[in-house]
């Protein structure tokens, strides 16, 4: 668990107030200074990330497609430079840095005080409800889960 990247995501959470669910994660991103594009991309890319440029598979599920563009977000907020040049790069940092990305969109799309209104939601109503998928939903209760979100879960 990166504790950089859930104070990232509560940043965001605390700097727009009165965020509806599913998030407008498109606007987040255009006011935090990111220009998102649509483009027919080659199979297997999805998703790419190039300054203040978000590219983003044309066609893909609206759940896909929010996650993608939260996933690039955080690559904004948390990495200098581009995610699209890795060469050079040690697995081990890039590995680090799409790992701290995933749960900093994790969290950014499911923060932790409107996952915790959802009570003892089920996977997929929690997915419902945030407009992520499912594979998504499931990261964040269980390996991005904060400490205080354990116990809870714990005790109740």
């Amino acid at each position: 668990m990166s504790n950089r990247a859930i104070r990232k995501a509560r940043e965001i959470f605390q700097s727009y107030p009165g965020m509806k669910f599913p998030l407008d994660i498109e606007k987040v991103a255009i006011e935090e200074g990111c220009e998102i594009i649509f483009w027919q991309f080659m199979h297997p890319v999805k998703e790419v990330k190039r300054g203040r440029y978000i590219g983003i598979a044309a066609g893909l599920d609206p759940r896909e497609q929010r996650y993608l563009v939260g996933h690039a977000l955080a690559h904004h907020l948390l990495h200098c430079g581009n995610q699209l040049a890795f060469h050079g790069l040690q697995e081990v940092i890039r590995y680090r840095q799409e790992r701290e990305a995933d749960e900093c969109a994790a969290h950014i799309l499911m923060p932790e005080e409107e996952l915790a209104q959802l009570g003892r939601a089920s996977l997929w109503e929690i997915a419902e409800h945030f407009g992520v998928p499912e594979e998504i939903a499931k990261k964040r209760i269980t390996e991005f889960a904060t400490e205080q979100e354990i116990l809870r879960w714990e005790q109740s």
